[in-house]
């Protein structure tokens, strides 16, 4: 790591000589534009100077801090006007530059809005839910109210292209094999754990991107979820301050104060949630061995959930017009629970026994993490020509122990079982992109990735000992198993337009050294390969705001860290998982055909997918050999599958009072192959739709509606039932927004529950979940010194807002 990091900085501090070698040769000037009543910086403001002797015209823009500066003026006498689109020139002050004065500040320029403005008026408008860019839909939750007290994983179920079941298990496009980026950074947790894991209150935006460039990680067969988290954009102290709570023991706070003056601003964040699930569950299996079934049946109650919590800060400094550097930090603790208790009944056909246990099972997972992250970007005199580098490390130091006993009616421990888990894991990851804008529209592409991960687990079972009443240690089922995972990548992309025709290509070469190896027993899983991912996109812009859309990419979904523990976890007394080191990656080919129209206010929008996934990687059960009566969970290649289907968008502004967002996606999936020597085939026609109706009461309040349905699904085991979910909000907004109100009921008729089925030759297993509902939860929220989120901002680590000039078309 430190010498990852030793040359991370001196490639940053190479480019900063870079950059400052040669920029004042003779004589220069700089300052800030900002909005005379907001204070807010603004970004492409343009400013024009002029020689006085020699007529001779010079220039720039501002930054994303409103800053600027010209170097290499000629000694003499200036003058400056200063435009932007929507406010009045200002034209500043004749000013000198000599030898004895040779850079002049004219600090802060203060433009006035072209348009009028009426005192003491507030207005409440919405933004769009969605807006479209090339390769991504960007989601604006700001006006989801009724996920506002909840987690990110909520707040998706009514984002379009993502379904959420009341487990929390989420899916893109059907696929729960996706890559969550958090402000464009990779996360330490996965997938589900992080959305678990990050405040609704705390998210700007999420962009859905099924279909991405070579520029990002093609990690995910269905796509990327990038996060966007609230910042700021006043000069100042400002601040947001959110409290919720609610029934089934929901509380949770966080809050960002922000300190931002010229090129510097300094924020810091935390953030405390605890969210529980209480419930039914009803499971039942039957094992076939020898002309004898087994059949465990057990009713009983559940709780999930926990407690996490975290803090954040960094700064961002813009050391001139060309170079900035940005700095930040985060630690968080989470310790997640599962735990429930059943009434368990054992018999066998023909009959031999027919007994009865009570049980109790839980698992406690969880520990402490942190991630540090460092960016870079020089720029170049030209519009577009930028350098960007980038560091992030990630630590976690989880533990998870698991429990279970069966209880006989003379309240005897009859079974009893422990899993403890334990060992740390790391990762570092750096990147640097170079972007060169060719001839008008078109651009050059390039860069390199590496990712470095280790981890170290170790799994402790132990046994209960029904005579000495004692816990003891097996050895036979206990492992140290180390996983290293070095990935470098490498990528070009050329893009650009002819007339209303745009393109981009890209080309994306990944190389993959993994070791599995259990420690102390001779025996290693490798992974030696490369992989090349092509990415096509391709756009036409029809007359009155309508554009197409075509694009191909070539993704992977690499076995997670559950998937390969070789090592056997009792879930409960008759039932039990272990990963399968041997898993071969999945490869995926995913062609999407895209178009969309503006009418208005209106939207619509229709994309026709196809996405083709090799190695399919299921959690498939059998009959586990150690046992008549136990059912293993693991996870297998099970062939191939298939999703060809569409999605459907319409925003449509009814009344001024009245915003209606009608989402669906319809799709085939079959899923062939050859599961434990036995070929099978399945398919379903799956579909699912949110209707999603916001109504203004008044200047300041807010009602809305969500209903969420998911139709029944296969796999290559069994069947999912569908669900629906129904969510009704209510905002209020005081004191000229600084101080809002959401009440929350979620799923009101208690719809949300469902059930599993998976059945092969000698066995057949049904479970249903059945929370308790309605959730009822309370937030406010208090914006600090009038507190708004810096919508401007971009990262550039992950795609440019409009990849510039050229791609404007898409």
């Amino acid at each position: 790591m430190k010498k990852i990091f030793l040359v991370g900085l001196a490639m940053v501090f190479s480019l900063l000589l870079l950059g400052n070698e040669g920029e004042i040769r003779k004589g220069g000037v700089k300052g800030f534009v900002f909005d005379v009543d907001s204070k807010v910086p603004l970004e492409y403001a343009t400013i024009a100077i002029k020689n006085k002797t020699t007529n001779k015209l010079d220039g720039t823009i501002s930054d994303q801090t409103g800053f600027f500066r010209i170097v290499g003026l000629d000694y003499g006498k200036y003058s400056i006007e200063v435009t932007f689109i929507g406010y009045k020139t200002k034209v500043l002050p004749e000013f000198e530059i000599t030898d004895k004065i040779n850079f002049v500040d004219v600090g802060q320029i203060n433009l006035k809005s072209a348009s009028e403005s009426i005192d003491e008026a507030v207005i409440i408008s919405d933004r769009p839910t969605v807006s479209y860019k090339i390769d991504k839909k960007v989601i604006n939750v700001s006006q989801q109210h009724t996920s506002a007290s909840g987690t990110a994983a909520q707040l998706l179920e009514s984002v379009p292209s993502i379904t959420v079941d009341i487990t929390g298990s989420v899916a893109l496009r059907g696929s729960t094999s996706f890559t969550v980026l958090i402000d464009g950074k990779p996360t330490v947790l996965e997938p589900s754990e992080a959305l678990s894991q990050i405040p609704a209150s705390a998210i700007q935006n999420i962009e859905i991107i099924t279909n991405p460039s070579a520029k990002f990680d093609p990690d995910g067969s269905s796509g990327i979820i990038n996060i966007i988290t609230k910042k700021n954009q006043l000069q100042g102290v400002t601040g947001l301050l959110n409290l919720s709570g609610g029934t089934f023991d929901q509380y949770g706070g966080d809050f960002l104060l922000s300190l931002r003056k010229e090129r510097f601003n300094f924020y810091i964040g935390g953030d405390i949630n605890n969210r529980m699930m209480y419930g039914q569950s009803i499971n039942e299996n039957i094992t076939t061995r020898n002309d004898t079934s087994t059949r465990v049946y057990s009713d009983g109650m559940f709780n999930r959930g926990g407690l996490s919590y975290g803090i954040r800060g960094g700064f961002d400094f813009t050391i001139n017009a060309m170079n900035s550097i940005s700095i930040g930090a985060r630690y968080g603790n989470r310790s997640m629970i599962n735990s429930s208790t059943s009434d368990f009944n054992v018999s066998n056909n023909p009959s031999t026994y027919n007994n009865s246990y009570s049980s109790s099972s839980s698992s406690d997972r969880g520990g402490d993490f942190y991630s540090l992250n460092l960016d870079y970007t020089r720029k170049f005199a030209k519009k577009g020509h930028e350098l960007v580098f980038q560091f992030n490390t990630d630590y976690r130091d989880f533990d998870e122990t698991s429990s279970n006993q069966l209880i006989d009616i003379n309240d005897l421990i009859t079974f009893g079982q422990k899993n403890v888990e334990t060992g740390p894991g790391r990762s570092y990851r750096t990147k640097l992109d170079y972007t060169l804008p060719l001839r008008e529209k078109d651009k050059f592409e390039a860069g390199y990735q590496l990712r470095m991960s280790n981890s170290d687990d170790l799994n402790k079972v132990y046994s209960y000992d029904t005579i000495s009443t004692i816990y003891n240690l097996v050895d036979t089922l206990t492992h140290n198993v180390g996983n290293i995972d070095d990935i470098h990548s490498l990528y070009t992309m050329y893009s650009g337009s002819i007339g209303n025709f745009g393109y981009q290509a890209g080309l994306r070469g990944e190389y993959t050294y993994r070791v599995i190896e259990l420690l102390g027993e001779n025996q290693d899983f490798k992974l030696d390969q490369w992989d090349f991912f092509p990415t096509l996109h391709l756009s036409y812009q029809l007359p009155k705001e309508q554009q197409v859309m075509i694009s191909y990419t070539r993704r992977i979904q690499r076995p997670r860290g559950w998937d390969l523990e070789p090592f056997l976890t009792w879930r409960d007394a008759y039932n039990v998982q272990q990963g399968n080191p041997a898993l071969k990656n999945e490869y995926i080919d995913s062609y999407e055909l895209s178009y969309q129209v503006l009418i208005g206010k209106n939207t619509f929008s229709i994309d026709i997918y196809d996405r083709k996934t090799n190695n399919k990687i299921e959690r498939v059960k059998k009959s586990w050999e150690g046992a008549d009566n136990v059912i293993l969970q693991t996870s297998e290649n099970v062939g191939f599958d298939n999703s060809l289907g569409t999605e459907l968008m319409f925003g449509l502004d009814l009344f001024k009072w009245w915003r209606l967002d009608l989402m669906g996606n319809l799709y085939f999936y079959n899923v062939e192959g050859k599961l434990y020597g036995k070929d099978f085939s399945e398919e379903s026609f799956n579909w699912n739709t949110r209707i999603n109706g916001t109504f203004k009461i008044g200047k300041s309040a807010r009602l809305q509606i969500n209903n969420m349905y998911n139709s029944p699904s296969v796999s290559a085991q069994g069947e999912r039932e569908g669900f629906i979910v129904t969510t009704l909000a209510y905002k209020q907004d005081f004191f000229k927004n600084k101080l809002s109100l959401t009440l929350q009921a979620r799923d009101i008729f208690n719809t949300a529950g469902h059930s599993f089925t998976s059945e092969s030759d000698n066995f057949y297993s049904y479970s249903s979940f059945e929370p308790y509902s309605p959730m009822i939860s309370l937030s406010l929220t208090w914006r600090i010194n009038n507190y708004k989120p810096d919508r401007k901002k971009t990262n550039n680590n992950v795609q440019q807002e409009d990849m510039d000039e050229n791609v404007e078309g898409f």
